[in-house]
C-alpha cells in the first residue's frame, strides 16, 4: 500500500499551508498552522480530526469507520486498501484540511471554502451539515 499512500503524502503536501512530520506512532502527519489535519499510516491507515458532527456523519453514510484508537473522539479512520480507494482518501483529507484553514484563517492562508467544497461532491445530507457547520466562517469573508 505504500504506493498508494505515497501519492496521497505527495498531493496533500503540496496544499498550500500544509507541513508533513513523522507522526509519533508511524507514518505521516499533515500539519496546518502548528494543528494536525491528520496522518496515513504506509499500511493504509488514513486518520483525520474533524468535528464530531462531521464525524458521525461520516459514519452514518458508511464514508469512513471510527478512529481505530480512540473511537468515541471526533477522529475518523479511512482505509486505503486499492489504489480505487485514494480519491475518497484525498476527499476526507481534503474535508480535514479545510475545516483546519478555517480556524487558522487569520493565519495568512487565502481560501475560497465554498468553491473547494462544492469540488468535494459531499453528499447532500453530509455538505448540508459541513455548510452548517463551517457558515460563520463561510459567511465571515475576512480579509486575510
Amino acid at each position: 500500500m505504500t504506493a498508494a499512500i505515497d501519492r496521497i503524502v505527495s498531493r496533500v503536501s503540496r496544499w498550500p499551508g500544509v507541513e508533513t512530520a513523522p507522526h509519533r506512532f508511524g507514518g505521516t502527519a499533515f500539519v496546518v498552522a502548528g494543528r494536525e489535519l491528520g496522518h496515513v499510516h504506509d499500511a493504509g491507515v488514513v486518520d483525520l480530526a474533524l468535528t464530531r458532527r462531521v464525524r458521525d456523519a461520516l459514519l452514518t453514510d458508511g464514508l469512513a469507520d471510527p478512529h481505530r484508537v480512540v473511537p468515541d473522539s471526533a477522529w475518523v479512520t479511512y482505509r486505503v486498501r486499492s489504489d480505487a480507494d485514494v480519491p475518497d482518501a484525498m476527499r476526507l483529507l481534503r474535508l480535514a484540511y479545510l475545516w483546519r484553514l478555517l480556524a487558522v484563517r487569520r493565519r495568512g492562508i487565502d481560501l475560497d471554502p465554498d468553491t473547494d467544497l462544492r469540488r468535494l461532491e459531499l453528499p447532500a445530507d453530509l455538505d448540508a451539515l459541513v455548510r452548517a457547520t463551517f457558515r460563520d466562517s463561510l459567511d465571515r469573508r475576512a480579509p486575510v
